[in-house]
Protein backbone atom coordinates (compact mmCIF):
# COMPACT_ATOMS: atom_id res chain seq x y z
CA UNK A 1 0.00 0.00 0.00
CA UNK A 2 1.10 3.29 -1.08
CA UNK A 3 1.84 6.02 1.82
CA UNK A 4 0.44 9.36 1.56
CA UNK A 5 3.43 12.19 0.65
CA UNK A 6 3.43 15.36 0.78
CA UNK A 7 3.23 16.70 -2.98
CA UNK A 8 6.24 19.52 -1.86
CA UNK A 9 8.88 16.57 -0.51
CA UNK A 10 9.03 15.36 -4.18
CA UNK A 11 9.24 18.28 -5.67
CA UNK A 12 11.68 20.06 -3.41
CA UNK A 13 13.97 17.26 -3.42
CA UNK A 14 14.06 17.17 -7.17
CA UNK A 15 14.81 20.85 -7.47
CA UNK A 16 17.58 20.54 -5.42
CA UNK A 17 19.29 17.81 -8.04
CA UNK A 18 18.53 20.36 -10.38
CA UNK A 19 20.15 23.32 -8.99
CA UNK A 20 23.20 20.98 -8.02
CA UNK A 21 23.56 19.46 -11.68
CA UNK A 22 23.21 23.69 -12.92
CA UNK A 23 25.74 24.70 -10.18
CA UNK A 24 28.21 21.97 -12.00
CA UNK A 25 28.00 23.13 -15.36
CA UNK A 26 29.00 26.36 -14.13
CA UNK A 27 32.02 25.97 -12.35
CA UNK A 28 32.75 23.62 -15.26
CA UNK A 29 32.97 26.57 -17.39
CA UNK A 30 34.80 28.70 -14.98
CA UNK A 31 37.74 26.26 -13.27
CA UNK A 32 38.11 23.94 -16.67
CA UNK A 33 40.09 25.80 -19.34
CA UNK A 34 41.18 23.60 -21.54
CA UNK A 35 38.65 23.04 -24.55
CA UNK A 36 38.74 19.28 -25.06
CA UNK A 37 38.79 18.21 -21.56
CA UNK A 38 35.62 20.85 -20.58
CA UNK A 39 33.87 19.29 -23.74
CA UNK A 40 34.27 15.56 -22.09
CA UNK A 41 33.50 16.41 -18.54
CA UNK A 42 30.07 18.52 -19.73
CA UNK A 43 28.86 16.36 -21.61
CA UNK A 44 29.28 13.27 -19.42
CA UNK A 45 27.67 15.23 -16.62
CA UNK A 46 24.78 16.76 -18.53
CA UNK A 47 24.08 13.03 -19.59
CA UNK A 48 24.66 11.73 -15.93
CA UNK A 49 22.49 14.33 -14.34
CA UNK A 50 19.93 13.69 -17.51
CA UNK A 51 19.49 9.92 -16.38
CA UNK A 52 19.37 11.02 -12.74
CA UNK A 53 17.04 13.97 -13.43
CA UNK A 54 14.65 11.18 -15.11
CA UNK A 55 14.71 8.45 -13.03
CA UNK A 56 14.59 10.02 -9.81
CA UNK A 57 11.13 12.31 -11.45
CA UNK A 58 9.77 8.95 -12.50
CA UNK A 59 10.05 7.56 -9.49
CA UNK A 60 9.18 10.63 -7.04
CA UNK A 61 6.26 10.78 -9.43
CA UNK A 62 4.74 7.23 -8.07
CA UNK A 63 4.88 8.81 -4.80
CA UNK A 64 1.94 11.14 -5.55
CA UNK A 65 -1.65 10.08 -5.28
CA UNK A 66 -3.15 12.61 -7.18
CA UNK A 67 -3.19 11.50 -10.64
CA UNK A 68 -2.84 15.19 -12.78
CA UNK A 69 0.38 15.95 -10.27
CA UNK A 70 1.74 12.73 -11.07
CA UNK A 71 1.34 13.05 -14.70
CA UNK A 72 2.31 16.65 -14.42
CA UNK A 73 5.67 15.69 -12.13
CA UNK A 74 6.62 12.64 -14.48
CA UNK A 75 5.70 14.90 -17.72
CA UNK A 76 8.00 17.74 -16.54
CA UNK A 77 11.25 15.50 -15.24
CA UNK A 78 10.73 13.89 -18.91
CA UNK A 79 11.26 17.35 -20.39
CA UNK A 80 14.26 18.38 -18.24
CA UNK A 81 16.10 14.81 -18.86
CA UNK A 82 15.40 15.22 -22.56
CA UNK A 83 16.53 18.87 -22.79
CA UNK A 84 19.49 18.13 -20.53
CA UNK A 85 20.36 15.15 -23.31
CA UNK A 86 19.63 17.60 -26.20
CA UNK A 87 22.16 20.07 -24.96
CA UNK A 88 24.84 17.10 -23.99
CA UNK A 89 24.49 16.30 -28.03
CA UNK A 90 24.80 19.47 -29.19
CA UNK A 91 28.26 20.05 -27.56
CA UNK A 92 29.52 16.71 -28.56
CA UNK A 93 28.29 17.79 -32.19
CA UNK A 94 29.11 20.79 -32.29
CA UNK A 95 26.49 21.56 -34.67
CA UNK A 96 24.55 24.94 -35.20
CA UNK A 97 21.68 24.12 -37.90
CA UNK A 98 19.34 22.44 -36.14
CA UNK A 99 19.92 23.79 -32.63
CA UNK A 100 16.77 24.97 -32.05
CA UNK A 101 14.45 21.89 -33.37
CA UNK A 102 14.49 19.35 -30.92
CA UNK A 103 14.17 21.89 -28.48
CA UNK A 104 10.92 23.08 -30.33
CA UNK A 105 9.67 19.10 -30.65
CA UNK A 106 9.90 18.46 -26.66
CA UNK A 107 8.45 21.74 -25.37
CA UNK A 108 5.24 21.11 -28.09
CA UNK A 109 4.99 17.43 -26.60
CA UNK A 110 5.04 18.87 -22.86
CA UNK A 111 2.33 21.34 -23.52
CA UNK A 112 0.10 18.94 -25.65
CA UNK A 113 0.56 16.64 -22.37
CA UNK A 114 -0.60 19.43 -20.71
CA UNK A 115 -3.46 19.96 -22.30
CA UNK A 116 -4.29 16.06 -22.08
CA UNK A 117 -3.73 16.49 -17.94
CA UNK A 118 -6.10 19.74 -17.60
CA UNK A 119 -8.47 19.25 -20.24
CA UNK A 120 -10.48 16.06 -19.29
CA UNK A 121 -13.79 17.43 -21.00
CA UNK A 122 -12.33 16.88 -24.58
CA UNK A 123 -14.09 13.70 -26.15
CA UNK A 124 -12.17 10.72 -26.76
CA UNK A 125 -11.40 11.16 -30.20
CA UNK A 126 -9.30 14.91 -29.47
CA UNK A 127 -7.84 13.24 -25.99
CA UNK A 128 -6.81 10.32 -28.39
CA UNK A 129 -5.62 12.46 -31.23
CA UNK A 130 -3.88 14.65 -28.58
CA UNK A 131 -2.35 11.49 -26.99
CA UNK A 132 -0.85 10.38 -30.17
CA UNK A 133 0.70 14.06 -31.12
CA UNK A 134 2.18 13.80 -28.00
CA UNK A 135 3.99 11.06 -28.77
CA UNK A 136 5.12 11.58 -32.51
CA UNK A 137 6.39 14.96 -31.15
CA UNK A 138 8.70 13.16 -28.67
CA UNK A 139 9.71 10.33 -31.17
CA UNK A 140 10.68 13.47 -33.41
CA UNK A 141 12.70 14.85 -30.75
CA UNK A 142 14.83 11.67 -29.63
CA UNK A 143 15.32 10.81 -33.80
CA UNK A 144 16.72 14.10 -34.59
CA UNK A 145 18.88 13.91 -31.93
CA UNK A 146 20.10 10.81 -32.28
CA UNK A 147 20.68 11.74 -36.05
CA UNK A 148 23.02 14.61 -34.90
CA UNK A 149 24.75 12.62 -32.03
CA UNK A 150 25.41 9.86 -35.48
CA UNK A 151 27.10 12.92 -37.27
CA UNK A 152 29.62 13.03 -34.03
CA UNK A 153 31.06 10.36 -35.07
CA UNK A 154 33.87 10.95 -37.32
CA UNK A 155 34.71 7.50 -39.37
CA UNK A 156 32.06 6.93 -42.30
CA UNK A 157 31.77 3.42 -42.26
CA UNK A 158 30.58 3.38 -37.87
CA UNK A 159 28.38 6.33 -38.83
CA UNK A 160 26.53 4.40 -41.12
CA UNK A 161 26.49 1.59 -39.30
CA UNK A 162 25.13 3.54 -36.05
CA UNK A 163 22.62 5.79 -38.20
CA UNK A 164 20.40 2.54 -39.77
CA UNK A 165 20.37 0.31 -36.63
CA UNK A 166 20.01 2.79 -34.43
CA UNK A 167 16.98 4.37 -37.06
CA UNK A 168 15.43 0.75 -37.08
CA UNK A 169 15.28 0.23 -33.72
CA UNK A 170 13.90 3.66 -32.47
CA UNK A 171 11.88 3.99 -35.46
CA UNK A 172 10.31 0.15 -33.78
CA UNK A 173 10.25 1.02 -30.53
CA UNK A 174 8.15 4.62 -31.32
CA UNK A 175 5.78 3.48 -33.86
CA UNK A 176 4.57 0.37 -31.28
CA UNK A 177 4.52 3.13 -29.10
CA UNK A 178 1.90 5.50 -30.64
CA UNK A 179 0.07 2.78 -31.81
CA UNK A 180 -0.22 1.67 -27.33
CA UNK A 181 1.26 -2.10 -28.24
CA UNK A 182 4.62 -0.78 -26.05
CA UNK A 183 3.70 1.32 -22.95
CA UNK A 184 6.50 2.77 -21.02
CA UNK A 185 6.87 1.55 -17.37
CA UNK A 186 9.78 1.14 -15.17
CA UNK A 187 10.00 -2.21 -16.63
CA UNK A 188 9.36 -1.01 -20.45
CA UNK A 189 12.64 0.96 -19.84
CA UNK A 190 14.27 -2.15 -18.91
CA UNK A 191 13.83 -3.73 -22.30
CA UNK A 192 14.47 -0.53 -23.67
CA UNK A 193 18.01 -0.38 -22.10
CA UNK A 194 18.31 -4.30 -23.21
CA UNK A 195 17.64 -3.32 -26.52
CA UNK A 196 20.16 -0.40 -26.64
CA UNK A 197 22.57 -2.53 -25.16
CA UNK A 198 22.29 -5.33 -28.63
CA UNK A 199 22.05 -2.56 -30.52
CA UNK A 200 25.96 -1.32 -29.45
CA UNK A 201 26.48 -4.79 -29.60
CA UNK A 202 25.73 -4.70 -33.17
CA UNK A 203 27.89 -1.83 -33.78
CA UNK A 204 31.06 -3.14 -32.36
CA UNK A 205 30.38 -6.69 -34.29
CA UNK A 206 29.71 -4.42 -37.43
CA UNK A 207 32.35 -2.23 -36.83
CA UNK A 208 35.71 -4.10 -34.95
CA UNK A 209 35.20 -7.69 -35.01
CA UNK A 210 34.07 -8.69 -38.50
CA UNK A 211 36.56 -6.24 -40.20
CA UNK A 212 39.13 -7.86 -37.60
CA UNK A 213 38.34 -11.63 -38.64
CA UNK A 214 38.56 -10.47 -42.63
CA UNK A 215 41.80 -9.07 -41.86
CA UNK A 216 43.42 -12.25 -40.34
CA UNK A 217 41.61 -14.00 -43.29
CA UNK A 218 43.06 -12.16 -45.87
CA UNK A 219 46.55 -13.84 -46.63
CA UNK A 220 44.80 -17.27 -46.14
CA UNK A 221 41.94 -17.73 -48.53
CA UNK A 222 41.14 -15.14 -51.73
CA UNK A 223 39.67 -12.21 -51.52
CA UNK A 224 36.40 -13.36 -52.83
CA UNK A 225 36.07 -16.21 -49.84
CA UNK A 226 36.68 -13.05 -47.76
CA UNK A 227 33.93 -10.82 -48.75
CA UNK A 228 31.34 -13.83 -48.92
CA UNK A 229 32.36 -14.82 -44.96
CA UNK A 230 31.91 -11.06 -44.28
CA UNK A 231 29.24 -10.14 -46.09
CA UNK A 232 27.15 -13.82 -44.28
CA UNK A 233 28.70 -12.95 -41.01
CA UNK A 234 27.27 -9.26 -41.02
CA UNK A 235 23.78 -10.99 -42.00
CA UNK A 236 23.91 -13.68 -39.37
CA UNK A 237 25.03 -11.07 -36.76
CA UNK A 238 21.56 -8.90 -38.28
CA UNK A 239 19.84 -11.52 -37.63
CA UNK A 240 20.48 -13.17 -34.53
CA UNK A 241 20.24 -9.04 -33.44
CA UNK A 242 16.16 -8.97 -34.86
CA UNK A 243 15.67 -12.14 -32.73
CA UNK A 244 16.75 -10.60 -29.44
CA UNK A 245 15.10 -7.11 -30.03
CA UNK A 246 11.90 -9.17 -31.01
CA UNK A 247 12.82 -11.39 -27.64
CA UNK A 248 13.42 -8.62 -25.37
CA UNK A 249 10.66 -5.55 -26.08
CA UNK A 250 8.33 -9.42 -26.15
CA UNK A 251 9.35 -9.84 -22.75
CA UNK A 252 8.85 -6.11 -21.39
CA UNK A 253 5.76 -5.30 -23.12
CA UNK A 254 2.42 -6.55 -24.93
CA UNK A 255 4.55 -7.31 -28.25
CA UNK A 256 3.77 -10.76 -28.18
CA UNK A 257 -0.12 -9.99 -29.16
CA UNK A 258 1.08 -8.92 -31.73
CA UNK A 259 2.98 -11.96 -32.74
CA UNK A 260 0.66 -14.66 -31.28
CA UNK A 261 -1.97 -12.94 -33.62
CA UNK A 262 0.32 -14.19 -37.36
CA UNK A 263 0.35 -17.39 -35.84
CA UNK A 264 -3.29 -17.64 -36.61
CA UNK A 265 -3.50 -15.89 -40.30
CA UNK A 266 -3.36 -19.18 -42.00
CA UNK A 267 -2.02 -19.23 -45.72
CA UNK A 268 -2.79 -23.11 -45.97
CA UNK A 269 -5.20 -24.84 -43.46
CA UNK A 270 -6.07 -28.44 -43.73
CA UNK A 271 -6.11 -31.53 -42.03
CA UNK A 272 -2.30 -32.14 -43.06
CA UNK A 273 -1.06 -28.96 -43.74
CA UNK A 274 -0.92 -25.76 -41.50
CA UNK A 275 1.19 -22.84 -42.78
CA UNK A 276 0.43 -19.41 -40.95
CA UNK A 277 1.97 -16.31 -41.62
CA UNK A 278 4.24 -16.82 -38.44
CA UNK A 279 5.39 -19.98 -39.65
CA UNK A 280 6.91 -18.70 -43.28
CA UNK A 281 8.66 -15.60 -40.55
CA UNK A 282 10.09 -18.29 -38.74
CA UNK A 283 11.34 -20.23 -41.51
CA UNK A 284 12.86 -16.93 -43.50
CA UNK A 285 14.43 -15.89 -40.42
CA UNK A 286 15.75 -19.98 -39.39
CA UNK A 287 16.66 -19.80 -43.52
CA UNK A 288 18.76 -16.72 -43.20
CA UNK A 289 20.65 -17.99 -40.00
CA UNK A 290 21.27 -21.98 -41.86
CA UNK A 291 22.52 -20.38 -45.00
CA UNK A 292 24.56 -17.50 -43.22
CA UNK A 293 26.49 -20.40 -41.43
CA UNK A 294 26.55 -22.85 -44.68
CA UNK A 295 28.27 -20.09 -46.48
CA UNK A 296 30.25 -18.89 -43.25
CA UNK A 297 31.53 -22.71 -43.14
CA UNK A 298 31.92 -23.77 -46.44
CA UNK A 299 34.34 -21.04 -46.78
CA UNK A 300 36.17 -21.44 -43.05
CA UNK A 301 36.52 -25.60 -44.08
CA UNK A 302 39.38 -24.42 -46.53
CA UNK A 303 41.48 -23.16 -43.70
CA UNK A 304 41.89 -27.17 -42.84
CA UNK A 305 44.29 -27.38 -45.49
CA UNK A 306 47.68 -26.51 -46.16
CA UNK A 307 48.49 -23.60 -47.82
CA UNK A 308 49.41 -25.24 -51.02
CA UNK A 309 46.09 -27.49 -51.27
CA UNK A 310 44.02 -25.13 -49.88
CA UNK A 311 42.47 -23.73 -53.54
CA UNK A 312 42.92 -27.29 -55.27
CA UNK A 313 41.66 -29.82 -52.32
CA UNK A 314 39.91 -27.41 -50.02
CA UNK A 315 37.89 -25.98 -52.81
CA UNK A 316 36.37 -29.48 -53.42
CA UNK A 317 35.33 -30.21 -50.27
CA UNK A 318 33.57 -26.53 -49.69
CA UNK A 319 31.72 -27.56 -52.74
CA UNK A 320 30.70 -31.23 -51.09
CA UNK A 321 30.03 -29.31 -47.71
CA UNK A 322 27.93 -26.58 -49.80
CA UNK A 323 25.97 -29.52 -51.66
CA UNK A 324 25.16 -31.55 -48.67
CA UNK A 325 24.41 -28.82 -46.62
CA UNK A 326 21.53 -27.40 -48.55
CA UNK A 327 20.14 -30.64 -48.43
CA UNK A 328 20.28 -30.66 -44.90
CA UNK A 329 19.01 -27.29 -44.69
CA UNK A 330 15.92 -27.42 -46.82
CA UNK A 331 15.03 -30.68 -44.91
CA UNK A 332 15.10 -28.16 -41.26
CA UNK A 333 13.39 -25.70 -42.87
CA UNK A 334 10.55 -27.92 -44.80
CA UNK A 335 9.85 -29.40 -41.37
CA UNK A 336 10.11 -25.92 -39.67
CA UNK A 337 7.56 -24.47 -42.26
CA UNK A 338 5.04 -27.97 -40.77
CA UNK A 339 5.55 -30.08 -44.81
CA UNK A 340 7.00 -33.75 -43.89
CA UNK A 341 7.13 -37.32 -45.48
CA UNK A 342 3.58 -37.52 -44.62
CA UNK A 343 2.70 -34.72 -46.60
CA UNK A 344 4.82 -35.34 -48.91
CA UNK A 345 4.90 -38.78 -50.22
CA UNK A 346 1.04 -38.67 -51.07
CA UNK A 347 1.83 -35.80 -52.98
CA UNK A 348 4.25 -37.23 -54.41
CA UNK A 349 2.33 -40.51 -55.40
CA UNK A 350 -0.26 -38.55 -56.98
CA UNK A 351 1.67 -36.17 -59.12
CA UNK A 352 4.44 -39.27 -59.61
CA UNK A 353 4.12 -39.07 -63.27
CA UNK A 354 4.33 -35.45 -63.47
CA UNK A 355 7.49 -35.02 -61.08
CA UNK A 356 9.07 -37.89 -62.57
CA UNK A 357 9.14 -36.30 -65.76
CA UNK A 358 9.49 -33.05 -64.42
CA UNK A 359 12.52 -33.51 -62.38
CA UNK A 360 14.40 -35.50 -64.12
CA UNK A 361 17.22 -33.19 -65.57
CA UNK A 362 17.72 -31.30 -62.09
CA UNK A 363 18.08 -34.51 -60.42
CA UNK A 364 20.19 -36.24 -62.64
CA UNK A 365 22.31 -32.68 -62.41
CA UNK A 366 22.41 -32.85 -58.54
CA UNK A 367 22.99 -36.56 -58.37
CA UNK A 368 25.60 -35.99 -61.20
CA UNK A 369 27.05 -33.49 -58.79
CA UNK A 370 28.13 -35.48 -56.25
CA UNK A 371 29.50 -38.18 -58.22
CA UNK A 372 32.30 -35.37 -59.65
CA UNK A 373 32.69 -34.86 -55.94
CA UNK A 374 33.57 -38.04 -54.10
CA UNK A 375 34.96 -40.20 -57.28
CA UNK A 376 37.67 -36.90 -57.23
CA UNK A 377 37.57 -36.95 -60.86
CA UNK A 378 36.92 -33.00 -61.45
CA UNK A 379 38.09 -30.48 -58.75
CA UNK A 380 37.87 -27.02 -58.20
CA UNK A 381 41.06 -25.21 -59.53
CA UNK A 382 41.24 -28.28 -62.36
CA UNK A 383 42.30 -27.46 -65.96
CA UNK A 384 39.86 -28.87 -68.35
CA UNK A 385 38.15 -28.74 -72.05
CA UNK A 386 35.04 -30.13 -72.75
CA UNK A 387 35.52 -31.38 -76.48
CA UNK A 388 31.95 -31.82 -77.05
CA UNK A 389 30.83 -28.63 -75.81
CA UNK A 390 30.56 -25.50 -78.07
CA UNK A 391 29.85 -22.07 -76.61
CA UNK A 392 28.94 -18.92 -77.89
CA UNK A 393 30.80 -16.26 -76.27
CA UNK A 394 31.97 -12.77 -76.81
CA UNK A 395 30.24 -12.95 -80.76
CA UNK A 396 32.31 -15.84 -81.70
CA UNK A 397 31.17 -20.25 -81.84
CA UNK A 398 33.58 -21.54 -79.38
CA UNK A 399 34.25 -24.99 -80.81
CA UNK A 400 35.35 -26.46 -76.98
CA UNK A 401 35.40 -25.37 -73.65
CA UNK A 402 38.82 -24.51 -72.11
CA UNK A 403 39.10 -23.28 -68.56
CA UNK A 404 39.30 -23.45 -65.16
CA UNK A 405 37.19 -25.46 -62.57
CA UNK A 406 35.85 -21.91 -60.75
CA UNK A 407 33.07 -23.97 -58.43
CA UNK A 408 31.05 -27.30 -58.63
CA UNK A 409 27.44 -26.29 -57.39
CA UNK A 410 24.29 -27.60 -56.46
CA UNK A 411 23.17 -28.78 -60.49
CA UNK A 412 25.52 -27.21 -62.69
CA UNK A 413 29.64 -26.56 -62.54
CA UNK A 414 31.38 -23.08 -63.62
CA UNK A 415 33.97 -22.99 -65.61
CA UNK A 416 35.99 -19.66 -66.25
CA UNK A 417 37.91 -19.27 -69.82
CA UNK A 418 40.80 -17.56 -70.50
CA UNK A 419 38.68 -14.98 -71.72
CA UNK A 420 37.23 -14.36 -68.32
CA UNK A 421 33.78 -15.57 -69.21
CA UNK A 422 32.52 -17.79 -66.90
CA UNK A 423 30.32 -20.69 -68.19
CA UNK A 424 27.75 -22.70 -66.68
CA UNK A 425 27.80 -26.28 -67.83
CA UNK A 426 25.08 -28.82 -66.11
CA UNK A 427 26.65 -30.97 -63.91
CA UNK A 428 25.24 -34.06 -65.80
CA UNK A 429 27.55 -33.34 -69.14
CA UNK A 430 30.96 -33.85 -67.00
CA UNK A 431 29.13 -37.70 -66.55
CA UNK A 432 28.02 -38.24 -70.15
CA UNK A 433 30.74 -36.47 -72.39
CA UNK A 434 34.36 -36.56 -72.58
CA UNK A 435 36.32 -34.82 -70.39
CA UNK A 436 40.82 -33.67 -70.98
CA UNK A 437 41.67 -32.52 -67.44
CA UNK A 438 45.11 -31.36 -67.67
CA UNK A 439 45.88 -30.91 -63.72
CA UNK A 440 44.11 -34.25 -62.77
CA UNK A 441 47.31 -35.97 -61.22
CA UNK A 442 49.22 -32.98 -61.71
CA UNK A 443 49.29 -29.52 -63.07
CA UNK A 444 52.32 -30.43 -65.45
CA UNK A 445 51.71 -30.50 -69.46
CA UNK A 446 54.02 -31.26 -72.15
CA UNK A 447 54.11 -28.66 -74.92
CA UNK A 448 55.50 -29.14 -78.50
CA UNK A 449 56.16 -26.42 -80.55
CA UNK A 450 57.23 -26.60 -83.96
CA UNK A 451 59.86 -24.63 -85.99
CA UNK A 452 60.59 -24.49 -89.33
CA UNK A 453 64.60 -23.20 -91.00
CA UNK A 454 65.61 -23.41 -94.07
CA UNK A 455 67.62 -26.03 -96.03
CA UNK A 456 70.45 -24.45 -95.95
CA UNK A 457 70.54 -24.29 -92.16
CA UNK A 458 72.99 -26.05 -89.51
CA UNK A 459 70.54 -28.04 -87.45
CA UNK A 460 73.26 -28.61 -84.70
CA UNK A 461 73.08 -24.83 -84.22
CA UNK A 462 69.21 -24.46 -84.55
CA UNK A 463 68.83 -27.44 -82.22
CA UNK A 464 71.45 -25.48 -79.64
CA UNK A 465 69.37 -21.71 -80.40
CA UNK A 466 66.01 -23.57 -79.60
CA UNK A 467 67.28 -25.38 -76.33
CA UNK A 468 68.89 -21.54 -75.42
CA UNK A 469 65.33 -20.28 -76.15
CA UNK A 470 63.57 -22.82 -73.97
CA UNK A 471 66.15 -21.97 -70.95
CA UNK A 472 65.16 -18.17 -71.17
CA UNK A 473 61.61 -19.09 -70.83
CA UNK A 474 59.93 -18.26 -67.23
CA UNK A 475 57.32 -20.73 -67.37
CA UNK A 476 59.14 -23.86 -68.12
CA UNK A 477 59.33 -26.32 -65.68
CA UNK A 478 63.03 -26.28 -64.79
CA UNK A 479 63.10 -30.14 -63.39
CA UNK A 480 61.36 -31.65 -65.93
CA UNK A 481 63.50 -32.72 -69.25
CA UNK A 482 63.61 -30.67 -72.12
CA UNK A 483 64.80 -31.19 -76.01
CA UNK A 484 64.29 -30.35 -79.42
CA UNK A 485 63.63 -32.65 -81.13
CA UNK A 486 64.48 -33.18 -85.33
CA UNK A 487 61.15 -33.63 -86.62
CA UNK A 488 60.77 -34.14 -90.62
CA UNK A 489 62.48 -32.50 -93.88
CA UNK A 490 59.09 -30.72 -95.41
CA UNK A 491 58.37 -29.20 -98.85
CA UNK A 492 60.11 -25.98 -98.19
CA UNK A 493 61.76 -26.28 -94.66
CA UNK A 494 63.06 -29.13 -92.35
CA UNK A 495 61.10 -28.84 -88.69
CA UNK A 496 61.86 -28.75 -85.20
CA UNK A 497 60.25 -28.94 -82.18
CA UNK A 498 60.55 -27.78 -79.04
CA UNK A 499 59.29 -29.92 -76.13
CA UNK A 500 59.14 -28.59 -72.82
CA UNK A 501 56.99 -28.53 -69.58
CA UNK A 502 54.72 -26.09 -67.79
CA UNK A 503 52.61 -25.80 -65.38
CA UNK A 504 49.18 -25.29 -66.57
CA UNK A 505 47.79 -24.14 -63.18
CA UNK A 506 50.36 -21.03 -62.89
CA UNK A 507 49.74 -20.16 -66.95
CA UNK A 508 47.00 -21.29 -68.04
CA UNK A 509 47.05 -19.02 -71.01
CA UNK A 510 49.02 -21.08 -73.05
CA UNK A 511 48.84 -19.50 -76.22
CA UNK A 512 50.69 -16.82 -74.32
CA UNK A 513 53.52 -19.28 -73.56
CA UNK A 514 54.00 -20.22 -77.61
CA UNK A 515 53.79 -16.83 -78.33
CA UNK A 516 56.26 -16.07 -75.86
CA UNK A 517 58.67 -19.04 -77.49
CA UNK A 518 58.42 -17.26 -80.82
CA UNK A 519 59.20 -13.90 -80.57
CA UNK A 520 62.33 -15.19 -78.00
CA UNK A 521 62.90 -18.09 -81.37
CA UNK A 522 62.41 -15.35 -84.14
CA UNK A 523 65.04 -13.11 -82.57
CA UNK A 524 67.49 -15.49 -82.30
CA UNK A 525 67.65 -17.33 -85.22
CA UNK A 526 67.72 -13.85 -87.76
CA UNK A 527 70.77 -12.86 -85.30
CA UNK A 528 72.53 -16.64 -86.20
CA UNK A 529 71.80 -15.89 -90.19
CA UNK A 530 69.37 -18.62 -89.93
CA UNK A 531 66.37 -18.07 -92.36
CA UNK A 532 62.76 -19.49 -91.67
CA UNK A 533 61.50 -20.01 -95.01
CA UNK A 534 58.03 -19.49 -96.42
CA UNK A 535 56.38 -21.91 -98.53
CA UNK A 536 57.89 -21.82 -102.41
CA UNK A 537 57.06 -23.54 -105.80
CA UNK A 538 58.93 -24.29 -108.95
CA UNK A 539 56.97 -25.06 -111.90
CA UNK A 540 58.79 -26.78 -114.88
CA UNK A 541 57.33 -26.45 -118.22
CA UNK A 542 57.59 -30.53 -120.38
CA UNK A 543 58.39 -28.01 -124.04
CA UNK A 544 59.62 -25.07 -124.32
CA UNK A 545 57.48 -21.89 -124.78
CA UNK A 546 57.39 -19.70 -127.63
CA UNK A 547 56.63 -15.55 -126.37
CA UNK A 548 55.39 -13.52 -129.05
CA UNK A 549 55.30 -9.70 -128.25
CA UNK A 550 53.08 -7.84 -130.82
CA UNK A 551 53.36 -4.02 -131.13
CA UNK A 552 50.37 -2.08 -129.97
CA UNK A 553 51.02 0.81 -131.80
CA UNK A 554 51.14 -1.05 -135.50
CA UNK A 555 47.73 -2.52 -133.88
CA UNK A 556 46.43 0.34 -133.55
CA UNK A 557 46.99 1.76 -136.81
Amino acid sequence: MKLEVNVYLPVLLYVVVLIISIISEVLIRKFISNKFEKTVVDVTLLVLFSLILFFLGWNLSESLTNWNYRELFKDTAVLISSLYMVRAVHILSQRKVIKYIPYLTFLIAYVLSLIYIFSPNLSDFYLTLILKLRKLFVSLGVIIIFLEFCSAVKSEKNRRILRISGLFTLITIFTMWIFNYLTFSSQTIVGVAIVLILTSLLILVYSKLIPKLSEFLQNKISDRDVEVVESNLKLLSFVIYIILFIKSLSNFSNLYKVINKLYLIYIIKTDLIKISLGNILNVLILGLILFSLLNVGKKLIKLTFPKERREVEGGSAEALIFNLGVLFNLIILLSALGITWKVLLPIAGTLGVGIGFGLQTIMNNYISGFILLFSKKLKVGDIIELPSISVSTLGREVPSVFGKVSDIGILSTIVRTNDGVEISIPNSSFINSPIVNFSFRDPYVRMKIPVGVSYSSDPLKVKEILSSVIEEIPHVVKFLPKSVRFEELGDSAIVFTAIFWIDVRKHIRVRDVVSEFYYRAWYKLKESGIEIPFSQRDVWFRNPLKVEVENLKEEEN
